[in-house]
Parts: structure tokens; sequence; C-alpha cells
């Protein structure tokens, strides 16, 4: 296995690992919500939904460095070396900020990284499409349309994240009422219709990284 083959091989782990773990987070979801189980299973349902959640949040960030190096062994990304060393290292330091949010779940300091996370999610939206749109006039930094479309729809899976993090916040409130005051019709259904909400966004990321996929495997003959 040369070195391009093994960036295509960790690239297609990737993804995965993402969305396979997105349909067990979603689907354990499920099982929160139903009322017919006690709390106490409930909630170690939830937790286990909290640890497989981990698994797509860090595969989503190791898309991209993974996916430039892939652009830059084929010459149709940006050709330095040393920003692919600086994106990598960002990146790693992003999944260590995305693995302290999980630790520090609940806390003070577990809400302020997460703010911080949610901010350069933002910016990295940002920034994306602003490089494809000038990609597209400039062929630069991403040299061919199919690399361009790929990331545009890159930056839409990141977007139903927003997405699904803005939706299923009141679910996490409505559960801590839950285990307050235990249940009752208002709090199973603030839970169902925040879980309903998310619904469109998880459906999103599947269908925009199904597509990415597809892309990056068939560009030769779509383009």
């Amino acid at each position: 296995m040369d070195w391009h083959s093994f960036w295509v091989l960790l690239h297609l782990l990737t993804f995965v690992y993402w969305v396979g773990a997105d349909l067990g987070v979603f689907y354990s979801a499920r099982l929160v919500v139903n009322p017919n189980y006690s709390f106490e299973t409930r909630l170690q349902i939830l937790k286990l939904l909290g640890w497989i959640d981990m698994i797509p949040r860090y595969m989503l960030l190791l898309t991209f460095p993974i996916g430039l190096t892939l652009s830059y062994s084929i010459n149709i990304g940006p050709q330095s070396v040393a920003l692919l060393l600086i994106v990598h290292l960002i990146f790693v330091l992003w999944v260590f900020l995305v693995f302290k949010i999980h630790k520090e779940e609940g806390s003070l300091l577990g809400s302020k990284l997460a703010g911080i996370d949610l901010y350069l999610r933002l910016v990295f939206i940002i920034l994306l499409i602003s490089l494809c749109l000038y990609s597209i006039i400039m062929q630069y930094p991403f040299k061919t349309d199919w690399l361009i479309i790929k990331i545009i729809l890159f930056s839409c899976t990141i977007i139903c994240g927003v997405g699904i993090r803005i939706t299923f916040k009141p679910f996490m409130i409505a559960f801590m009422e839950l285990s307050k005051n235990g249940s009752s019709v208002k709090i199973e259904d603030k839970m169902r219709r925040s879980l309903n909400h998310a619904v469109p966004f998880v459906i999103g990321i599947w269908i925009f990284a199904g597509l990415a996929a597809f892309i990056g495997l068939s560009h030769e003959r779509l383009f």
C-alpha cells in the first residue's frame, strides 16, 4: 500500500465510523424518549449515547485534514507541506477540545468550551464556503469542480451538526427536569419535540455525507 492509498483508506474509515456511529446515536435517542422505560434505564442509554456520539464528532473533524492531505497528494489542493502540518495540528487540538468538552460536561468550564467549539464551527463553515467560492473563480486553492462540490457538501454536514446542537438543547433541559421531577406529559412531549426537530438535520448529514463520498469515489466518471 502506497501513501496515497493509505490516506484514501483513512478518509473512507472516517466516513464509515462517522455515519455508522451517527445511526447508533439516532436509534439510542429514540429509546431515551420512550416513557415505557424506567428513568434509570433511560439514563444509562443517554450515557451510552453520549459516548457513541463522540465518534462522529471526532471523525467529522478528522475528515478535513485527511481529505486535504489527499488533495495535496494528487495536486488538486494547496501544495504546501507547512500548511498541511499547521492544519493537522489545528485539528488535533480541536479534537482534544471536543474530548475536553465531553469530559467536563455539565460544568461551567464544559459550557464555555462548548461555546468556543460552536464559534469555531461557524467560522470553519464560513471559511470553507468562502474558499470554495473563491476557487470557483480562481481555481485555487481547490483546483477541480468535483473537489469544490465535495467540500461544499462537507460544509453542509457541519451546518446540519450545528442545527442538531441547537434543536437538541431543549431535550437535555427536559431530561434534567425528568431527573428532578419525574415523568410528566409536558416533559415527555418536550423531549419528543426536540428530537423530532433534530431529525431533518440528522437525515441531512447522512445525505450530504453520502453524496460527498459518492463524488469522491466516482469523480473520474462524473466529471
